[in-house]
């Protein structure tokens, strides 16, 4: 666990989640009816619930992504995507649970498959449902990661610097 408190670790952690999560907002924010019809065959809600979530969801991910990617409210941002990435494999369970056949999940694009063969890379599976929970891991190494300090805190730390005498 000692890799977690590596600060190029975390860094790493921190760019590879912001660039993910820019990227799963990309598709979904120019198409945003396109996605509703996906959160809508997800079956956990009805019209009104996929059209909120398909409006709401991409812009929180952009917003997510964005402090991530700053190194802004870190803390804050890994702990949203974190509460995504939970609510995802939480629905997804629930899909899987109940036997719907979702054969895009609309995680990063709202497009179909490039080919008629279907992939477990693709649908709501088992390969979802573990990648999320290694993506939640990582949120979570955030979350939890010692405070570094800043800059100012470093300084205020120093010893007093004496005055030269002559």
């Amino acid at each position: 666990m000692s890799a977690f408190r590596n600060r190029f670790v975390l860094l790493a952690l921190r760019l590879g989640l912001a660039v993910m999560f820019l990227y799963a907002s990309y598709d979904k924010i120019l198409a945003p009816a396109a996605f509703a019809k996906i959160v809508y065959q997800w079956q956990v809600g009805g019209a009104v619930f996929s059209n909120l979530v398909a409006v709401v969801l991409p812009w929180v991910e952009l917003l997510a992504g964005l402090l991530l990617l700053a190194g802004a409210w870190t803390k804050e941002a890994a702990l949203v995507v974190a509460g995504l990435l939970l609510s995802f494999n939480l629905a997804a369970a629930t899909v899987l649970a109940r036997g719907i056949d979702v054969e895009n999940c609309g995680c990063t694009s709202v497009k179909a498959a490039p080919n008629a063969e279907r992939s477990p890379f693709h649908g709501v599976g088992w390969f979802l449902l573990t990648r999320n929970t290694v993506l939640l891991g990582c949120a979570l190494a955030l979350v939890f990661a010692p405070a570094g300090r800043t800059p100012a805190e470093a300084e205020a730390s120093l010893p007093a610097a004496t005055p030269a005498t002559s």
